[in-house]
């Protein structure tokens, strides 16, 4: 008669096959089977219907599952699950039903109980863990094997979060194995969290750099938000407290906000980018008022406005990161590589409970890789951001050390200008002394030749008043602060002025004088003070040009360096290796000043304009008698 029923069962079940998905057989010696694809779905939409209405009156309206994850994303309906095992080769062995995902609000198993009826099983993280058949952080409930033949089960899954769901059968072999196994992985998990937390709180202790302290709110997020989603906080943390699992929105926030005051200390946004670092102080005020409005707003509305708000964070810090490294930041190169990597599996993580991406066995997991690949990596950052900022300590006491090495040498200059300026001074006052002494001696011998004792005095004077007012000119340039206005000048309109204005002395002298300066050539420069530069170039070469000399003035281009050379050439008494290196020194004259018309600053003052018109000065000569070459060097306009 037993034969004849399981019989009967089996060609009912046959007969409604379109209707029910084919029995999962047990066997002994498999330690895992998969069961989603095995199983019939029916939504309710209402929430309202009863075991018996899905039994009966609604069974026609069950669909195939076509995978082994199922995911239904965030949804009010209620979902119904139908299995039907056998258990006839399993000598009654005992094997469990494992819901792996276990962040269900609310799962209720109704399991066969031999008799006709239904035992019924009410867990989810929204009830108390003392409920649960098993204690263990996933949804276990323990199989009666001993019915023989097909038996039918049913879930019913209510939540308000993401509704996934990932069902396995195990034997008890493979339940140890399994939970040996996840157990492990994630107490390594945990456990690397929570050496780097206390690391980092010891090295903020220490340091009292406060990037380390914004790692450890960061790591809190992180491990708050894990002990929500992995099931651990409602085993062992808060087990008859189960509406603490509704909050699981605030390890993100806890997670953004640390992130970005992380990000503005680590990447030195107030110093080196103040325009991000204005862009994270809005991100953290719109972070403020979304974390506010969450308590406000009930499930899932809380849980979609989190949800964006990651997905938010995951854009704007992958684009802070990548663009702070393109405008030169070396030490974000790290940065970019931990939260590019992390932020991505959080994104896909997030994709997959919107049900927008298919859910599958590794994304409940997405974010225990991402946290750890971001602890090593971060680690390895901040370890990189010490050496760098060592580095640039260095570079800057290294630029102190030459910025006062540099100083002192002004100094000692200086020093050495004074006594120079003040050895000028006392030679060049004497000589016109001298004179009026002399023209005093004359005029007290009541001699004829007045005319001669006044020429002498007047010119000891004209000395004193070019003294003084050329060496005021001079330290006037050396110290002004603001460089002159530049515009653009063609030189050779400007030699050619200079060249009518010395034309007396060219023709007395009898002197070829050739202006080969292009005039399409136009220069940067300000062009009072080049005609000055250029003036003082021209007297130079014309005095010390012989009688019947030649003196040229070419120019030449050089486009790809974006400059221009003039150069004066004589071919006059020429200077010597040793005059050269002194010849833009003040009060430096070639020659013997008892014979020298000149105050030795008209090049010095030359040198100085030139290099406050971002301009350059030097001069060559082969040696003495072969002639001398001024260069000036101005940018093209």
């Amino acid at each position: 008669m037993l034969k004849f029923r399981q019989l009967l069962m089996v060609v009912l079940l046959l007969a409604v096959s379109p209707l029910w998905a084919m029995p999962v057989l047990l066997k002994s010696g498999d330690d895992a089977i998969r069961i989603g694809e095995h199983m019939d779905v029916l939504v309710d939409p209402e929430s309202k219907w009863t075991l018996d209405q899905v039994r009966n009156q609604f069974a026609s309206r069950f669909n195939a599952s076509d995978s082994d994850e199922l995911n239904f994303g965030f949804t009010d309906s209620t979902i119904w699950l139908r299995f039907s095992l056998d258990a006839r080769q399993v000598a009654g062995d005992s094997w469990f039903l494992v819901e792996r995902y276990p962040i269900l609000d609310k799962l209720t198993l109704y399991a066969p109980d031999g008799k006709g009826g239904f035992l019924t099983y009410k867990v989810g993280d929204t009830r108390p863990f003392g409920q649960r058949p098993m204690n263990h952080r996933a949804f276990v409930f323990d199989l009666n094997t001993k019915l023989k033949g097909p038996q039918a089960y049913f879930l019913k899954v209510q939540g308000k979060g993401a509704l996934n769901l990932m069902p396995m059968l195990y034997d008890a072999k493979g339940l140890v194995e399994y939970t040996y196994v996840e157990q492990m992985l994630l107490g390594l998990f945990y456990g690397s969290l929570i050496i780097m937390l206390i690391y980092n709180a010891l090295l903020f202790v220490s340091l009292r750099d406060r990037v380390y302290l914004y790692f450890v709110g960061f790591l809190t997020g992180i491990i708050y938000f894990n002990l929500n989603v992995n099931g651990f906080g409602l085993q062992y943390l808060w087990p008859d407290t189960p509406k603490i699992n509704e909050y699981f929105w605030l390890g993100t926030y806890v997670c953004s906000s640390s992130l970005a005051m992380y990000s503005r200390r680590f990447l030195q946004l107030a110093e080196r980018f103040p325009r991000y670092d204005r862009l994270l102080k809005h991100f953290l005020m719109l972070l403020g008022g979304s974390f506010v409005l969450s308590w406000f707003l009930p499930p899932p509305w809380s849980y979609h406005l989190s949800t964006l708000m990651t997905l938010f964070t995951v854009v704007l810090f992958s684009w802070l990161g990548w663009t702070v490294w393109r405008q030169g930041f070396r030490v974000a190169r790290l940065y970019v590589l931990a939260w590019s990597v992390f932020l991505l599996l959080i994104f896909i993580f997030a994709l997959g409970n919107l049900g927008t991406l298919p859910f599958t066995t590794i994304t409940p997991y997405l974010p225990h890789i991402g946290a750890l690949w971001v602890v090593v990596m971060l680690s390895l950052a901040l370890g990189d951001r010490i050496r760098f900022l060592e580095h640039e300590r260095k570079q800057l006491a290294q630029d102190a050390q030459h910025n006062l090495e540099m100083h002192l040498a002004d100094i000692e200059q200086m020093n050495r200008d004074k006594s120079t300026f003040l050895q000028y001074i006392s030679h060049e006052l004497n000589t016109p002394i001298n004179w009026i002494g002399a023209a005093d001696s004359l005029g007290s011998d009541g001699d004829s030749k007045d005319v001669d004792v006044w020429a002498m005095v007047r010119k000891g004077q004209r000395r004193l008043i070019g003294i003084v007012s050329t060496s005021l000119r001079y330290f006037d340039l050396s110290d002004r602060e603001q460089a002159p206005l530049v515009s653009s000048c063609q030189p050779m309109w400007i030699v050619d002025a200079l060249l009518r204005e010395q034309a007396a002395t060219i023709e007395s002298r009898n002197l070829t004088l050739r202006n080969r300066v292009s005039p399409n050539l136009q220069v940067r420069a300000n062009e009072p003070e080049l005609r000055e530069v250029l003036s003082i170039a021209l007297d130079n070469a014309l005095r010390f040009s012989a009688d019947k000399g030649e003196v040229e003035v070419t120019s030449q281009v050089d486009v790809n360096a974006a400059h221009a050379d003039i150069g004066i050439h004589d071919h006059g008494r020429g200077a010597s290796p040793e005059q050269l290196e002194r010849i833009f020194e003040p009060f430096f004259v070639m020659g013997s000043r008892h014979h020298e018309d000149g105050f030795g600053l008209s090049l010095a003052m030359a040198r100085v304009m030139m290099e406050q018109m971002d301009g350059q000065l030097w001069a060559e000569s082969p040696g003495l008698g072969q002639g001398f070459t001024l260069y000036i060097r101005l940018p093209l306009a």
